[in-house]
């Protein structure tokens, strides 16, 4: 681990150590309703977004601190009304700019412009079939009234847009029993991700424990999904595989929620600064949290991939993540 002394705002002396990429939660607001959603932030919806200048001081403050990589979600990040600003600012402070959206607005006239800007486009598709997503929540709340879901149709015309254009594409995949025993293979075999993420659901308290049991597997049955995959996917050598069980998950993700507070999930529970990195500035937000970040967890889950190559396909990652068994 990389540690240097800085001094905060009230000039005392704290110890920085390496982030390399941030996640930034900057919209609460998600117009779908996924069952599994381990970022719901419902009390962050009741307050008032973040004005585009202070995003544009929080993307100052990461990008001072030294992250190369600026991962922006949600919620929808595609619902914020200032998101095409901060991934422009994010891109012209040297940061890598990257998106996981369900796809919404992600129009061809949005992904042509904001291609000088953005560098990496994150699909979350969890099915082969639109059936599965609608059980599992993952479709517009029009559609889960109706029992529906349109999501896969509209990612497949989103991912096509997105790959004539040269993005650099990530396919991410919540494996619940809703969809543990789907067959993901020929889509992703079509797809040709740049990297297929594929993620145990995952319980966080005071989150979404209390709705999200039903859908909850074992390790040993994640571990059986990804290894099925990865047998079938062999002799594919475009579509590499970072697999994320639980315990890959906890604690080794840097993150900002839609106020600007810092945080960290260790332990299964969100732990947040005080303070907000525009307030701050992200060294010192982070100090009051940092000690909830596995640096050894997030390089050896593959956090710290070649973001920066050639965004047009064809990175030679290895396939990643513990597959352990209960």
């Amino acid at each position: 681990m990389i540690c240097i002394s800085i001094i905060n705002t009230n000039g005392e002396e704290i110890r920085k150590n390496e982030i390399l990429a941030v996640n930034w939660h900057l919209e609460a607001v998600c117009n779908y309703g996924c069952k599994f959603c381990y970022a719901p932030l419902i009390e962050q919806r009741k307050r008032t977004r973040l004005s585009s200048k202070t995003g544009e001081l929080i993307l100052r403050s990461i990008a001072d601190y030294g992250v190369r990589k600026i991962n922006f979600v949600g919620g929808e990040p595609m619902l914020n009304p200032h998101l095409e600003d901060w991934i422009i600012h994010a891109n012209s402070l040297g940061m890598t700019t990257s998106i996981v959206s369900n796809g919404t607005r992600m129009s061809e006239r949005w992904l042509s412009e904001m291609r000088p800007y953005l560098d990496w486009i994150g699909l979350s598709i969890d099915a082969s079939c639109d059936g599965m997503h609608a059980e599992m929540g993952r479709s517009t709340k029009r559609e889960a009234r109706l029992g529906e879901s349109g999501h896969l149709s509209r990612c497949l015309e989103v991912w096509k847009n997105a790959r004539k254009l040269g993005y650099g594409l990530k396919l991410n995949t919540v494996v619940t029993s809703a969809n543990l025993d789907d067959d993901m293979a020929e889509i992703v075999s079509r797809l040709k991700p740049d990297r297929w993420k594929i993620f145990r659901v995952l319980l966080i308290d005071g989150e979404n424990d209390g709705r999200v049991e039903p859908l909850m597997i074992s390790a040993r049955e994640f571990a059986e999904y990804v290894e099925r995959h990865r047998t079938k996917l062999i002799g594919r050598d475009e579509v590499q595989i970072v697999a994320e069980d639980n315990s890959d998950m906890l604690g080794t993700y840097a993150m900002i929620d839609p106020q600007g507070l810092a945080y960290t999930n260790m332990g299964g529970r969100y732990r947040y600064s005080t303070s907000s990195v525009a307030e701050v500035g992200f060294a010192e937000a982070w100090a009051e949290v940092g000690g909830g970040f596995c640096e050894s967890g997030f390089i050896s889950r593959g956090g710290n991939w070649d973001w920066d190559g050639n965004p047009h396909g064809g990175f030679r990652l290895p396939i990643l993540g513990g597959l352990s068994h209960d």
